[in-house]
């Protein structure tokens, strides 16, 4: 069984460690040679997944394609899902992941809850004072397609500021996704897979915590209480059914006053599931090449009572990841895993995941390895004391 990969970077890193596991072969479409999984990876093609031909050339090598992230051109894909390529999760899911506003109306349509939003397509001229007073100031501004790890999301304050942001995004093409501004009590994440056969799992809720929209720390269970977990879980199973998703997804959610309400959509291995591979019976990224290739799913249950896992990133001083790992791995709690990254400000470079019976123990010992690797710890994550 041969899989394409679009993309390079650190997911389809750790979903090659599953294949290998699995006897899998991959192909990997990379825009670079410097790309976090192409060190590791026996057959790359580098090329962009904007490219037809070089999506036609990953294809034409392998058995089923997949991807690492959804910067990914839909029209090309469903060519090649036309013309006979198994694309998975396939084009007309894959939507609700690259287009914001295609995921809100529709997601909205079938009664899932969401925060109340407005569309502002390029070439229409909309009262933006008018619509932020009824969504209520300030307002968050999206950009429907292209954004992540906060970038393309803005919170603005006023028609002015508005106006600047919403016709930065015109000039794109780029249709505007207008958002009331929620009062968050916290984030959380639902992770499912499916496979073609009707198969389903989920893994258990977990809580998040972002800083600038990028996630630092995950913890399992967390503060999510059961009952807010079987909220959770049946929103994101229902989110499943409606997208008809083929492969791993990862449901955003913002708990608020009013009830849980979804944030963003993922179709691949997410950040908020890397935890699966030292907590759960199966990884996040076994489960997705198991469902890409339609083959029998594997438990989600946890190996332990709580786990914790942080992100590494570089910090504004210079450091050398091989100097701290050492250190890190002194602490026997702990299980480290690093992207082959050089360090510099802001790059995600690894994570570190903690599991046990003592939430606060294992959450302090995942930061204890991470701030050996030398990542800062940010002001807003509440106080960890390695």
């Amino acid at each position: 069984m041969r899989v394409g990969i679009v993309g390079g970077g650190q997911l389809a890193r750790m979903m090659m460690e599953s294949a290998s596991a699995l006897g899998i072969q991959c192909v990997l479409l990379a825009e670079s040679e410097s790309d976090a999984a192409t060190q590791f990876c026996t057959e790359v093609i580098i090329g962009s997944p904007h490219d037809p031909t070089a999506m036609q050339s990953l294809a034409d090598r392998c058995d089923v394609v997949t991807f690492d992230h959804e910067l990914v051109d839909l029209e090309i894909l469903a060519e090649l899902a036309a013309s006979g390529t198994l694309v998975r999760p396939r084009p007309t899911s894959l939507l609700f992941a690259v287009d914001k506003a295609a995921m809100r109306v529709t997601l909205g349509a079938s009664g899932l809850p969401m925060p109340r939003f407005v569309l502002v397509e390029p070439g229409t001229d909309a009262d933006l004072g008018a619509l932020g007073d009824d969504l209520g100031w300030p307002v968050v501004i999206k950009a429907a397609r292209g954004g992540y790890d906060g970038r393309g999301v803005y919170i603005v304050d006023d028609p002015n500021e508005a106006a600047r942001v919403v016709a930065e995004l015109h000039a794109h093409n780029t249709t505007a996704l207008l958002e009331e501004r929620v009062v968050i009590i916290s984030e959380l994440a639902a992770l499912v897979a499916r496979n073609p056969s009707g198969d389903f799992v989920t893994w258990p809720v977990v809580e998040t915590a972002q800083v600038g929209g990028v996630c630092r720390e995950v913890l399992v269970p967390g503060s999510v209480s059961p009952e807010l977990e079987a909220r959770a879980r049946s929103i994101a199973e229902r989110v499943a059914d409606v997208v008809g998703v083929e492969g791993v997804m990862a449901v955003e959610l913002f708990e608020t006053s009013e009830g849980l309400v979804i944030n963003e959509l993922a179709m691949r291995p997410h950040n908020s599931g890397h935890w699966t591979q030292d907590g759960s019976v199966t990884s996040q990224f076994q489960n997705h090449l198991r469902s890409v290739l339609d083959l029998p799913l594997g438990s989600t249950e946890m190996t332990a009572a709580h786990v914790a896992s942080v992100n590494v990133f570089g910090s504004d001083t210079p450091f050398d990841l091989d100097d701290g790992l050492p250190t890190a791995l002194l602490n026997a709690e702990a299980h480290v895993h690093l992207y082959g990254k050089s360090s510099r400000p802001g790059r995600k470079l690894g994570h570190v995941t903690a599991t046990g019976a003592d939430a606060l123990e294992v959450r302090r010992q995942a930061w204890k390895s991470a701030i050996a690797l030398g990542t800062p710890v940010p002001d807003q994550i509440r106080e960890v004391q390695p």
